[in-house]
C-alpha cells in the first residue's frame, strides 16, 4: 500500500490495476475493488489495519471494475456507480450531494452486485465524511475510457482517483474507450491546475499533466496507425502487425520479452483494443 497524503492511499492488486482508500473522521471510502475475492479480503485487511473506521461505501470508476466475487468477500454496506451500470437501481439517483448516513441498508435476496444498495449518479455526487476536517469526496462522469466511467476527486487536496482514463509507465486498456471524448477528457485534465496529483488506473501516482499527456500519446498514436491501415483498405486481420511495434515503445520493461507471460497478456489486451479503434474509426468514417 503506497500514501498519497495523510489519508489518502492506493494499492496495486496482482493484475496491476489500483485500488484506493480515503480515510476520514468518521468512516472510509473505498475506490474500486481488486477482482480478485481472496484479494479483496485482503484489501479489506489491510485497511482495517490503517484504521478501525466503518467502511461507508466502496465507489467504483468503471463496470469493469466490479465482479460479484469480490463485491461479495469485500462486503462494501453501500456500492456507488454510474447509473447505466447496474440494474436495478436500489436507491434513487441523486445528482446532488448526498451524505450516506441517511441511506439505509436494503436487503435482496441475491447475492453480489445486485445485492447491495446502490447509489447511482448521473453526472455528479458527493460523498461526505464528516468531523471537525469535513471530506468531501466527488464522483463525477466523464465517459471516454468506457461509457460509465468517471474521477473520484478528494476535493481541495488536488487529488483525483482517474480509474483507466490514465495508466502511467504503460498502454491505456483501448477495448472499450469512447476515444475522442477519452481525448478531451485528458486534454481537460492536463489543463486542470487545480489537480496536482492523480492516482491512475495502472502504474504509480504521478503528477497531472505529465500522466495525461503520456496517456494521450498512446491513444492519438494507435488511432493514426489505424486510420493509416483504414485509408490502405487493409483488413483488421492486419492489426497484429501493429501490436509488436507499440509494445516495444509503450509497455513495461516487465512485459517487453515477447516470450514473457505478461507481454502475451498485454499484447492480446492491445491487440483487442486495436480492433475496438479499427471499428470505431470505420463506423466513423461511414456515417460521415
Amino acid at each position: 500500500m503506497k500514501k498519497v497524503h495523510d489519508n489518502v492511499f492506493y494499492h496495486a492488486a496482482a493484475d496491476g490495476l489500483n485500488v484506493g482508500c480515503v480515510i476520514g473522521e468518521d468512516a472510509i471510502v473505498c475506490i474500486d475493488l481488486p477482482f480478485d475475492a481472496e484479494e479483496a479480503r485482503n484489501w479489506r485487511k489491510q485497511i482495517s489495519e490503517l484504521s478501525r473506521l466503518p467502511i461507508r461505501a466502496v465507489v467504483f470508476t468503471a463496470s469493469d471494475r466490479m465482479s460479484n466475487e469480490a463485491v461479495d468477500a469485500f462486503n462494501p454496506p453501500v456500492i456507488v456507480t454510474h447509473s447505466s451500470t447496474l440494474a436495478p437501481v436500489v436507491v434513487p439517483e441523486e445528482p446532488t450531494s448526498l451524505l450516506f448516513y441517511d441511506v439505509l441498508p436494503v436487503n435482496l435476496p441475491t447475492s453480489g452486485l445486485e445485492s447491495k444498495p446502490r447509489i447511482a449518479l448521473s453526472d455528479a455526487l458527493s460523498i461526505v465524511l464528516e468531523g471537525k476536517h469535513t471530506l468531501f469526496i466527488d464522483i463525477t462522469f466523464q465517459g471516454g475510457y468506457s461509457p460509465d466511467a468517471c474521477f473520484v476527486t478528494i476535493r481541495d487536496s488536488g487529488i483525483v482517483f482517474t480509474g483507466d482514463h490514465v495508466a502511467v509507465d504503460q498502454p491505456p486498456n483501448l477495448t472499450m474507450g469512447q476515444f475522442d471524448r477519452w481525448l478531451e477528457v485528458l486534454t481537460e485534465l492536463k489543463k486542470n491546475r487545480l489537480v496536482s496529483v492523480v492516482v491512475p488506473g495502472r502504474g504509480p501516482a504521478s503528477e497531472c499533466a505529465k500522466a495525461a499527456e503520456a496517456t494521450m500519446d498512446f491513444i492519438k498514436t494507435a488511432m493514426t496507425r489505424v486510420k493509416a491501415l483504414l485509408r490502405a483498405q487493409r483488413p483488421p486481420s492486419e492489426l497484429g502487425a501493429l501490436v509488436p511495434d507499440l509494445m516495444a515503445k509503450y509497455a513495461p520493461q516487465a512485459a517487453r520479452n515477447p516470450d514473457s507471460p505478461e507481454y502475451a497478456l498485454l499484447s492480446r489486451e492491445m491487440r483487442a483494443g486495436l480492433e475496438h479503434l479499427y471499428d470505431t474509426l470505420r463506423q466513423g468514417a461511414a456515417s460521415k
